[in-house]
């Protein structure tokens, strides 16, 4: 019985990982879902609320520099954050053409 069960139970893993193999069997599907979503936050963190937020922090650093109690290291910080978000797409197709 047992041996029996064994065999019936081997042929199953192997039926099941030859299927696995096989896309058209797996269902298998390539990752626009995935970069659909990837995209859609890509377009979020660098479209309006980002661009409200970086006109946000230039006004306090104005404000800050209206008190004259700009420091010169935390406008600098802002000023390169706000150049790394926008300019992110531009820098990172640049490295990945360079690399090539």
């Amino acid at each position: 019985m047992s041996l029996n069960c064994s065999k019936a139970l081997r042929s199953a893993v192997v039926i099941g990982l030859v299927a696995a193999m096989l896309p058209t069997l797996a269902y298998a599907q390539d990752a626009a879902p995935i970069q659909g979503a990837l995209d859609w936050l890509v377009s979020l963190l660098q479209g309006a609320i980002a661009r409200s937020v970086a006109i946000i922090a230039v006004c306090f650093l104005g404000f800050l520099a209206m008190t004259g109690r700009l420091v010169w290291g935390l406008a600098g910080s802002i000023i390169i954050g706000i150049a790394l978000v926008f300019g992110a797409t531009t820098l990172v197709d640049s490295l990945r053409y360079a690399v090539r």
